[in-house]
């Protein structure tokens, strides 16, 4: 059974770098690395509430790697920061004209990318990707939480 499982793992390896490996073909494209065209992607999905902390929350990229792209974008003059009325040491991530225009023809590929492999699945495929990946993703909190919570430890 542990080899079974241990197999599984590695076939999963074998999906999650694969995914990624697309996503960077399609940055590197653009100019871009993956890291850049999701943090473009959620400034362009979230316009009333990104700040840099959000964009860090949602991505899960430390405040360093996130700051270089976004001082990146504000030099190509894509991106201009303002000071957020509920904490003047906030500011909100905007597209500037420029900056949408690019944001837009970029992700406009990515959706196509996306939704071509969607259409191209079975209805039946998606919901069973998208169920195993929660269920997925569900044991390992509850195993993160347990090892936290315990120590590493493991039984």
């Amino acid at each position: 059974m542990r080899d079974e499982i241990r197999e599984a793992i590695r076939g999963y390896y074998d999906v999650y770098f694969g995914i990624g490996e697309v996503y960077e073909k399609l940055a590197k494209m653009h100019g871009l690395t993956s890291s850049s065209l999701f943090v473009l992607q959620i400034i362009h999905q979230y316009p009333e509430q990104c700040t840099q902390h959000f964009i860090c929350e949602k991505l899960l990229y430390p405040k360093q790697t996130v700051n270089t792209i976004l001082d990146a974008f504000e030099r190509k003059g894509y991106i201009f920061k303002k000071v957020a009325p509920w904490d003047k040491r906030s500011k909100y991530i905007l597209l500037t004209p420029d900056g949408q225009q690019y944001a837009d023809g970029i992700l406009a590929d990515m959706l196509h990318l996306e939704e071509t492999a969607f259409l191209n699945m079975e209805a039946d495929e998606r919901t069973a990707m998208l169920h195993g990946e929660r269920a997925f993703l569900k044991q390992l909190t509850l195993t993160m939480n347990s090892l936290e919570h315990n120590g590493t430890d493991r039984a």
